[in-house]
């Protein structure tokens, strides 16, 4: 078993969730587009600057197609990453960065059905299994922390100076 594989898995976990937590700080004074620039600008940064290490030229960087990949695969990749990028930008600004992540993280299930749908790879009980318990896992903790919010804990609980009088 590969077990780097799993530390780096865990360790993509762990700066996700630490990502999501300073972008909604920021998406506090900046536009979901201006964090998405930032961030488009970033990884075009390192993976250009790895990519000439490893010996790529600079025109290489704009070819769009490769042995194996056509261009429409590259566009609709391209496309559906921007699409997923702001949406959970404008997520994590309206719902906050915890509650965002909770209703995100059913994303596993949405790999193995698009990976079934479109590859026709396995699509087992054990992952229906798993994807039904994380939306409910979701719909719990989304349930439960809208009924439970601080702001409303205040204002439900009983004024103890009226029971005195």
């Amino acid at each position: 078993m590969p077990i780097h594989g799993y530390a780096l898995a865990f360790a993509a976990a762990v700066l996700w969730g630490l990502l999501y937590v300073l972008d909604e700080r920021l998406l506090a004074g900046v536009s979901i587009y201006r964090l998405y620039f930032l961030h488009s600008l970033a990884g075009l940064t390192v993976a250009g600057a790895v990519l000439l290490a490893q010996g790529e030229s600079p025109a290489s960087l704009l070819r769009f197609s490769w042995p194996g990949v056509g261009l429409p695969l590259v566009i609709a990749t391209m496309v559906v990453v921007v699409l997923a990028c702001l949406a959970i930008f404008a997520s994590i600004q309206a719902l906050g960065a915890a509650r965002a992540a909770v209703l995100e993280i059913s994303y596993p299930f949405f790999v193995a059905l698009f990976a079934w749908l479109l590859y026709r790879q396995p699509f087992t009980w054990p992952v229906v299994l798993g994807g039904l318990l994380i939306f409910a896992g979701s719909a719990i903790i989304v349930v439960g922390s809208h009924r439970v919010s601080p702001g409303r804990a205040a204002a439900a609980a009983p004024d103890s100076s009226a029971a005195a009088r």
